[in-house]
């Protein structure tokens, strides 16, 4: 591929109006931003299926944190990628890996090939959502970031809840491998859309480039010994056996390795020095927390009204809806506010205390209130996540400066990915846990059930089905409680983040 041609003019010069940007930019990466989130997701309704079709249960939350953790790997190596040689081609390169790997996954011949060929795709699809991110804060001014931060907001929540939607339609009237395929047509789409994006050829740096293969090896032993015990702990491993004091000493010292390495390095690949920015690390911190709230809820809400109310898996699917909805105008509210009033840290403390509360009322009444209550609750997460990401975007983006704009969005990819993955291995390491402490007749049901979907549960008597909803209602009485806790430090968390002021198109960070 040729060098594309140098641009030396001014930044304030060689960015687009407003309305340029939002036709040029947004439109440019709003497709790979989508596949990128909707691919977190989309199996959340087809979990069952590829249960029964790949025969593994205890492991099936592997296919979506493959995905995440390598989703979460790749963000901060896309960040200064692009940062080195130009985001936009990076951003093609993403989309190759992701496409590719689309590919394999649909022709995995098993569940631990599918676990392999989803990491790969999650390789690309991290690079996906940070690149798509840091284009738009390339070209767009610091005070009208807000504004797109919603419209990314928008467009991710639509995308995490439209795809269970997606995965079961594809699934019950084609397979769930086109799940998969459908990636293809795509991923050549978004390629050819992010031609539209100008390019803008990054700052010269001194020196070679020098990737920081030791940082990201040590991040992913790290991120996948601690994701793999917890979602081990009870069912494959006991909590205080040989295997996982194991597992648990290989991720701490992995981890301090990481800080170690990275402090030295000049060029890393989590960028340590940004985390000591009050500003950044809470924010961060924050969206860690909205991660393991969102990603588990859709993941695990579609699987809760197949085996708890015995719905069929489009219905479970389209049941996510309200979900959507609720986010994406809350987030484009949320957006538009903090463009015309400047204030950033109040709607994350909001919106978390929001999520909190649902979920507390979700764990005390989860085998009492009708499926419209359930579903009104879930809207009303809804409505708590979409106030989360558009600040905390904004604030990270211009507290870390236009020249490390691509390390600075990664950051949030990573802890959203890391937070995302650790939801969701949690959850499903409490609900397994519970299902296999049922023991005997009701393990296996519970596991038939799986296996089979909404068609078994159809056959069983009033009162397997009634012992089913109950074992069911207690493993999620204790779910929605641990992602309540999530939500309750996020809260916390974002009621200390130092509050910003506007100065002269730029963000400044108040010391606390």
């Amino acid at each position: 591929m040729p060098d594309e041609p140098r641009q030396d003019a001014p930044a304030a010069a060689r960015r687009p109006s407003s309305r340029d940007a939002f036709l040029k930019v947004f439109p440019g990466v709003a497709v790979a931003m989508f596949l990128a989130a909707a691919d977190q997701t989309i199996l959340a309704s087809a979990l069952p299926t590829i249960a029964s079709a790949l025969g593994v249960i205890a492991d099936l939350s592997w296919v979506i944190v493959a995905y995440l953790l390598a989703a979460t790997v790749a963000a901060p190596l896309y960040g200064y990628i692009g940062d080195r040689f130009g985001r936009r081609r990076a951003l093609h390169g993403a989309l190759a890996v992701f496409t590719i790997a689309s590919c394999a996954c649909a022709l995995a011949p098993s569940f631990w090939w599918l676990v392999v060929f989803r990491a790969l795709q999650g390789f690309g699809g991290g690079g996906l959502m940070t690149l798509a991110q840091a284009l738009i804060g390339e070209h767009v001014e610091p005070r009208e970031r807000g504004r797109y931060a919603g419209y990314f907001a928008m467009l991710f929540a639509a995308a995490s809840t439209s795809g269970p939607i997606l995965g079961a339609y594809l699934t019950e009237h084609i397979s769930w491998r086109a799940i998969f395929l459908i990636n293809l047509p795509l991923g050549i789409l978004a390629a050819v859309l992010a031609l539209r994006v100008p390019h803008v050829a990054p700052p010269r740096r001194a020196g070679p480039f020098r990737p920081d293969i030791v940082g990201a090896l040590l991040f992913c032993i790290a991120t996948a010994s601690f994701l793999f015990a917890l979602s081990s702990g009870g069912h494959r491993f006991g909590w205080l056996s040989l295997p996982m004091a194991a597992l648990s000493a290989t991720t701490l010292a992995a981890f301090f390795a990481l800080v170690w390495w990275e402090r030295r390095h000049h060029d890393p690949v989590i960028p340590i020095h940004f985390l000591q920015v009050p500003a950044i690390a809470r924010a961060d911190a924050v969206v860690l927390c909205f991660g393991a709230c969102l990603f588990a809820l859709i993941v695990y809400l579609p699987l809760y009204l197949q085996l708890g109310r015995g719905l069929g898996i489009g219905a479970s699917g389209v049941l996510l809806l309200p979900i959507t909805l609720a986010q994406v105008t809350s987030a484009a509210i949320t957006g538009r506010l903090v463009t015309r009033t400047g204030h950033v840290t109040i709607f994350p403390k909001i919106g978390l205390s929001v999520v909190c509360l649902v979920f507390v009322a979700l764990s005390m009444s989860v085998d009492r209130a009708s499926t419209a209550v359930i579903l009104g609750l879930t809207g009303l997460a809804g409505i708590g996540l979409g106030m989360v990401m558009p600040p905390t975007q904004v604030a990270v983006q211009t507290a870390a400066g236009r020249g490390a704009l691509g390390v600075a969005t990664g950051s949030i990819s990573l802890c959203r990915a890391v937070g995302g993955a650790t939801g969701v291995a949690v959850a499903g390491a409490v609900l397994f846990a519970v299902i296999d402490r049922a023991g005997g007749a009701a393990t296996a049901l519970l596991h038939q059930a799986m296996e089979g979907g909404s068609a078994f549960i159809a056959t069983l008597s009033e009162v397997q089905r009634a012992s089913l909803a109950g074992h069911v209602n207690g493993a999620y009485r204790i779910a929605f409680a641990v992602l309540a806790g999530f939500a309750a430090v996020g809260a916390l968390i974002a009621a200390t983040v130092p509050p910003f002021q506007w100065h002269e198109g730029e963000i400044d960070s108040a010391e606390p």
